[in-house]
Formats: C-alpha cells, structure tokens, sequence
C-alpha cells in the first residue's frame, strides 16, 4: 500500500531520479509512487513535496524516518546520472532546500532542512 506521494517537479527532477527516490524510500520500508505537481514554490526555492497518506503522522515525523529521507534524497539527487537519448533533462540540478511532508488534504505536516542545500538568492541580493 501506498504511504507516500513524491510530487514531481520537472524543473529539479527527470523520471530516473524520481524512480530512484521511490528505490531508496522502499529501503526505508516506505512506499511511494509519482504523483503530478499539486504546490508551488515560495521565493524561487525548491522543496521536495511528499504527500503522506495515512491517518497518523507520528511515522512520518519521527527524527529516524525524516533524518532517512534527508539521507535518501542527499544520495539520489547528489549521484550524477546521464539523461537517456530522447529523454529529458534536469535544468540546475540541485538539492532541495527543504523536504515538505503534506498531509491527504494538502496541509504541511512538516518541513525539514536539507542540509548542504543552497538556497535561491533573494530579490535584494
């Protein structure tokens, strides 16, 4: 059964990483399949969302499971990989500032830091 959504976001991800992503949580012991973008960004930066499914959100905000999907996503968005011919690219791939965990109705349950991330500049920079 599914217990996550990753939100696709074309501009940061291509399939390969999301296929990868959704490898990694499974090593988690988490279940999560693509789902089609649903939020926007705030100040230009980039934030993996994920949509929890189930009713109790203490598994999802425990320290261990968002401190293993930090881990995941530093791994699979760090390893270089090469875009298949015909296939599409990832324009300025980089780390996501944050990851935010949303609930089924779309409420943010948790946001947590990527660290290493860099975030967008500001308008007054």
């Amino acid at each position: 059964m599914t217990q996550l959504l990753i939100e696709e976001n074309f501009q940061h991800l291509d399939g390969q990483d999301v296929e990868s992503l959704i490898e990694a949580l499974a090593e988690f012991g988490l279940n999560a399949e693509p789902t089609q973008p649903r939020t926007g960004t705030r100040n230009g930066e980039w934030a993996l969302v994920l949509h929890w499914l189930g009713d109790d959100i203490g598994p999802i905000t425990e320290d261990a499971v968002t401190t293993a999907l930090v881990m995941a996503v530093t791994e699979v968005l760090g390893r270089a990989h090469s875009a298949e011919p015909g296939g599409t690219s990832v324009r300025r791939r980089t780390l996501p500032v944050r990851i935010d965990i949303r609930g089924r109705t779309g409420e943010l349950i948790t946001s947590v830091a990527v660290p290493g991330a860099k975030a967008a500049p500001s308008a007054a920079s």
